[in-house]
């Protein structure tokens, strides 16, 4: 019984601390976005991410063609290389997708 107990901790602390990393993610993707895309492209992070669904934005990601995409919604924002850079910025794309439901607090 004691064992079944620690096991189900493990596990529940893991699903936990998985949900963490995720909302970071989207949080260093919003400051990304801010930095780097706001002022070229002259509107928020949630109008971005209305122009795709979130199959749509994760194809672009699993493809490697983000950065493409980024530029061709707004062209005169900075070309975007950085992996990591990118990966944040999915997940805040993705989080403000067409189909997601989600609402901005603020902008």
């Amino acid at each position: 019984m004691k064992r079944f107990f620690n096991i189900s901790f493990i596990v529940v602390l893991c699903l936990c601390t998985f949900n963490i990393e995720a909302n970071a993610s989207i949080v260093r993707g919003k400051r990304y976005y801010i930095q780097l895309l706001k002022e070229p492209c002259g509107f928020n992070g949630d109008v971005m991410g209305k122009h795709y669904t979130k199959a749509e934005w994760r194809a672009f990601y699993k493809s490697g063609t983000l950065g493409t995409i980024i530029n061709q919604i707004c062209p005169k924002a900075p070309l975007i290389t950085s992996t990591t850079k990118l990966k944040h910025l999915y997940h805040f794309l993705e989080s403000f997708a067409s189909d997601s439901g989600n609402i901005p607090s603020c902008n």
